[in-house]
């Protein structure tokens, strides 16, 4: 990979999009297919194709750092229990050691078992034709602006509140607090009822509040 511009503060940065377009060029002619599948709650399942050399060409190295990257980008922009390697068997032999107990990937594995509830797994598919089909699924969320709206977020530095009639902001505030160190009840109740009081002092009622909630959520559960 050679990169026009070398980043002043991590010399080792191999921004992605190089080493997937090298990738690409490198394996036109010779290259391998190869599927990586990410499945999660509601049997929904997310399918990434792509190339690699080819298995038994000497470049093992390179395909298994190429898809490692991969795996970990699909598994946590889609979230998911468990990995299916459609193609290389020594791609997916490594994968499957990487997420393993002690393997490099440890922590993702274990994260994403606790947030699906369910044993973190590696399978393997030999043929790349037989990997699974995407099966998604999209909800609308929101998209109901009508009336006199507040809206909160209680960060762990600072809060803030906006208040909204139809879709239009008419009045926002920041205000610093910390509730990472309070541990009294209080603290948290004043300050989000002097929140939710300053919005709605600029609006005429209050229709619908709407509050900003951390962490992931798998069938309307945190």
């Amino acid at each position: 990979m050679k990169l026009k511009v070398t980043a002043p503060l991590d010399a080792q940065f191999a921004p992605m999009s190089v080493i997937y377009r090298d990738m690409m060029d490198a394996t036109a002619e010779n290259g391998e297919d190869i599927a990586i599948s990410v499945v999660r709650n509601k049997g929904y399942v997310s399918t990434f194709k792509t190339r690699i050399f080819a298995e038994g060409s000497g470049h093992d190295e390179e395909n298994i750092k190429f898809i490692d990257r991969i795996v970990k980008t699909c598994l946590w922009i889609r979230g998911g229990y468990k990995i299916i390697i459609s193609g290389s068997e020594t791609v997916y032999n490594a994968v499957k050691k990487a997420y393993a107990k002690g393997g490099s990937r440890e922590f993702d594995a274990d994260f994403m078992a606790r947030v699906y509830e369910k044993p973190f797994e590696v399978e393997h598919i030999a043929s790349f034709a037989d990997a699974p089909e995407t099966f998604e699924s999209s909800d609308p969320v929101g998209r109901n602006l009508d009336g006199c709206r507040i809206g909160f977020d209680a960060g762990g530095s600072d809060r803030k509140v906006s208040a909204v009639i139809d879709g239009e902001a008419v009045y926002s505030e920041e205000v610093v607090w910390f509730p990472k160190t309070e541990s009294d009840p209080k603290y948290h109740y004043d300050g989000i009822l002097s929140a939710m009081k300053s919005a709605a002092a600029h609006m005429p009622r209050v229709d619908a509040i709407g509050v900003s909630s951390a962490g992931i959520y798998v069938d309307n559960r945190i």
